[in-house]
């Protein structure tokens, strides 16, 4: 079996069944095919938008790079920032505040930890309820939200 799919400009979709079969399962067919040209249209689209930022980004970078007075001032930040980083360092060795970054270091890490267990807990509540609402013991309503994202298959540990 195979279906015939034709993207016209504008992302308009035109399919043809071109052998016999269950119409449903030709239509599912064609709708998963023209879903996933429409999803490999748009990565296209924007990695060429990134492309095209980096290189806008870069000429405009090299606008502030090519001037001698910028650059001069950038130096004397470079220097002033230098400085103060070495006073951050001395401060940061007395123990009490060593001990209190350390402290926000370990508080972060909860943090993280409790939205990681949050976002697991929602996503069993909203898949065993099928509500996308929940109310907080302080009678807010809050919405569930799923952020879902394509990222790249790391083939260095997954081959």
């Amino acid at each position: 079996m195979y279906i015939r799919v034709m993207i016209q400009p504008d992302d308009v979709i035109e399919a043809e069944e071109v052998i016999e079969g269950s119409p449903a399962a030709a239509d599912q067919a064609t709708v998963m095919l023209s879903l996933e040209e429409l999803i490999n249209n748009h990565i296209d689209s924007i990695d060429n938008l990134r492309h095209e930022i980096k290189e806008s980004r870069e000429m405009f970078e090299d606008s502030f790079n090519n001037n001698p007075t910028y650059h001069e001032l950038t130096e004397q930040v470079k220097e002033i920032v230098k400085k103060k980083n070495q006073a951050r360092s001395q401060i940061t060795k007395q123990p009490s505040v060593a001990q209190l970054n350390q402290k926000i270091k370990d508080l972060r890490f909860d943090l993280n930890e409790n939205q990681k267990t949050l976002s697991d807990l929602l996503q069993d509540y909203k898949e065993q309820t099928n509500a996308t609402q929940i109310e907080t013991r302080s009678g807010q309503i809050m919405e569930i939200v799923s952020l879902l994202k394509l990222v790249r298959k790391n083939t260095k540990y997954n081959p």
